[in-house]
């Protein structure tokens, strides 16, 4: 049942998916309860061991439970969506009115990602040159996007040079991904911080000898590296800087003027000399002129001025040839995958939870996606633990 109910795309799908593939005739209700139930059981049993590690002394926190450390251990956090019906708010219209009534909703997810890798170091950077897909014009519109909504793409996606079908190169020394583990809750950054912290130590990450903490430019994920990981190498995502200049570099210009230039610029940030694009964006502002109140969400001059403003804030964090050279991540792609695994369960217009029940499902969710199996170790334990009666709840 929790299983049914923690996959289908609804508890009434699950009670569906029961009868038809089990021959079980169980109600929509009842999956519903019993997912919920064993959800807050694995919160309840998260939270304490949460507190087990905030008890060790810094020094034990920066140690490893296990004898076995990853040879590289990559943390990467985002967040998601998901409605919450505040039943309090719905009650009260003085809570109900601070509330906008557009999208008034919908709030975060945080997930993360605790990635166990292996890699091999290097002399100098064992991929100077930036991978094909990231300089295909048809690709690169698709990628923008998908990734940061940017309709400023003009004709890129039907430009003739553009291939049809580009297979992504074998780019020597990635990392590669042994063991993934997840965390996902509806709490505020500062538990899903601890949260994280904690199971990376149970990983035994914090001993490994090369550990990366890999996000987006969002202050929340910094916020977490800054309180739980700075003892991590930090690395802004590649996709997200690469998005920011490709727009800078397409505005304004038509695709001809604009295409040597964005490879250029690219071929600078995959190098990491990302000075040498903070420079050309600078050239760029003047020539355009700064932006004013009045301009777009598209005009060249608001492009041109938000790549310069993301790469000025992230430049200590993009020196991704010396990444390559250590063995070390620079895309986020495995939490973006990660969430829109956990997305097909619990995002959708017709979805509304309760935070009690959004955490429980989130809970179970991170589990199932998890390399490390802790719902095998759960269930182990709760049956050693049964007592053979069952509990009610009063009605009232």
């Amino acid at each position: 049942m929790v299983y049914a109910g923690s996959h289908a795309s609804s508890f009434r799908q699950a009670s569906e998916d029961l009868k038809e593939e089990a021959e079980l005739e169980i109600s929509e209700q009842r999956v519903m309860r019993a997912t919920k139930r064993i959800g807050e059981e694995r919160v309840a049993q998260r939270k304490a061991e949460e507190a087990a590690w905030e008890a060790l002394s810094l020094p034990e926190q920066q140690g490893s439970p296990r004898e076995q450390v990853p040879q590289v251990a990559c943390v990467e956090p985002d967040g998601g969506r998901i409605q919450i019906r505040n039943r309090s708010a719905e009650a009260s219209p003085e809570k109900a009115g601070n509330e906008t009534r557009k999208g008034r909703f919908w709030r975060e997810t945080k997930v993360g990602c605790l990635l166990s890798m292996a890699s091999g170091t290097f002399a100098a950077d064992p991929c100077p040159t930036i991978p094909e897909i990231f300089v295909d014009p048809r690709r690169m519109g698709q990628i923008s996007r998908e990734i940061k909504g940017f309709s400023a793409v003009g004709d890129v996606a039907t430009k003739e040079e553009s291939s049809e079908t580009l297979v992504p190169q074998e780019r020597r020394g990635r990392p590669e991904v042994l063991v993934r583990s997840v965390v996902a809750t509806r709490e505020p950054v500062e538990a899903f911080g601890k949260q994280l912290a904690a199971a990376a130590w149970q990983r035994g990450f914090m001993a490994a000898p090369r550990k990366a903490f890999v996000g987006d430019g969002s202050e929340t994920n910094w916020s977490v590296w800054r309180r739980y990981f700075s003892h991590f190498t930090p690395i802004v995502d590649f996709i997200h800087a690469l998005c920011y200049v490709f727009a800078a570099a397409m505005a304004g210009r038509v695709m001809e003027d604009a295409w040597p230039v964005y490879c250029r610029w690219a071929q600078w940030l995959w190098s990491g000399q990302v000075a040498l694009v903070i420079a050309a964006l600078q050239e760029r502002q003047r020539e355009l002129g700064p932006p004013e109140k009045n301009d777009s969400e598209d005009s060249p001059r608001r492009k041109v001025a938000e790549a310069l403003c993301y790469l000025q804030n992230q430049a200590s964090r993009m020196q991704y040839d010396e990444y390559r050279r250590q063995g070390l991540p620079i895309t986020s792609s495995h939490i973006e995958s990660t969430i829109k695994q956990i997305n097909r369960r619990v995002k959708g217009t017709e979805k509304f939870w309760s935070t009690g029940g959004a955490d429980a499902l989130l809970q179970l969710a991170a589990d199932y996606l998890s390399d490390t199996h802790p719902l095998a170790n759960f269930w182990g334990e709760r049956a050693n633990h049964a007592t053979g009666q069952r509990h009610y709840r009063s009605a009232g």
